[in-house]
């Protein structure tokens, strides 16, 4: 084989290495791109679906569809706020209900907001 033809060999294969590592550049940042546009669409989901359990909580009202969703959240909800007062118990504090700062048990006003605690 002569050395022009191991040469053009060469070359090709570089042409080919350089191709394959500027498509491999291209997919990634097409990858990149869809993952961007993904994350924007799942945002906009749970920003409509928090749009929809405001409206909810105002009125006590949505579409059938989501209404029983709906129930199931303000469900959780309370659990998760029933489960935050035990641990301020546990914590021996108490919640103020003017700002709902965690209040040492012995205090009489929240040093936060200055409301009344109740005994």
């Amino acid at each position: 084989m002569s050395i022009k033809k191991v040469g053009k060999k060469i070359s090709g294969a570089g042409k080919a290495a350089i191709k394959a590592s500027g498509d491999l550049v291209q997919l990634t940042k097409l990858n990149s791109a869809i993952k961007s546009e993904e994350n924007k669409v799942e945002s906009l989901m749970v920003e409509i679906g928090n749009v929809v359990y405001d409206k909810y909580k105002e009125r006590n009202e949505a579409e059938p569809d989501v209404f029983v969703s709906c129930e199931a959240i303000k469900k959780c909800m309370d659990k998760i706020e029933d489960l935050k007062l035990k641990i301020i118990e546990v914590k021996d504090m108490k919640k103020c209900p003017g700002c709902g700062e965690e209040v040492d048990k012995d205090n009489t006003f929240c040093p936060k907001c200055g409301t009344k605690l109740a005994d």
